[in-house]
C-alpha cells in the first residue's frame, strides 16, 4: 500500500498534469507542449525512483509522511510544466 500511495500516485499526477498540457496546446504553434512532453519524458520516471527508494528504505515511515514527501517531490514536475506555458 505504501508503495501505490508513495509512487503510483504521485506519477499519475504528473502523467495527468503533462498530457492536460500538451493536448491543450496541439496545433497552436506553441512549443509549450514539446517542452512539457521532453520535461515529462526525463522527469516523471526519475521521479518515480526516487519515491520508490524512499519508500524502499523507510517501512517503518507513516503513510502521512510518504505522502507529504512523495507529493512534495512529485509537485516538482507540474510546477516546471506549468512554468513552460509562460515562456
Amino acid at each position: 500500500m505504501n508503495y501505490f500511495i508513495g509512487v503510483v500516485f504521485p506519477v499519475l499526477l504528473q502523467v495527468l498534469v503533462v498530457f492536460v498540457i500538451v493536448e491543450t496546446n496541439q496545433g497552436n504553434g506553441s512549443w509549450a507542449g514539446l517542452g512539457a512532453f521532453l520535461i515529462g519524458i526525463f522527469a516523471i520516471p526519475a521521479t518515480a525512483i526516487v519515491n520508490g527508494l524512499y519508500v524502499w528504505k523507510n517501512p517503518q515511515v507513516g503513510i502521512i509522511q510518504i505522502i507529504g514527501k512523495s507529493f512534495t517531490i512529485a509537485m516538482i514536475v507540474p510546477v516546471l510544466v506549468v512554468f513552460t506555458l509562460f515562456l
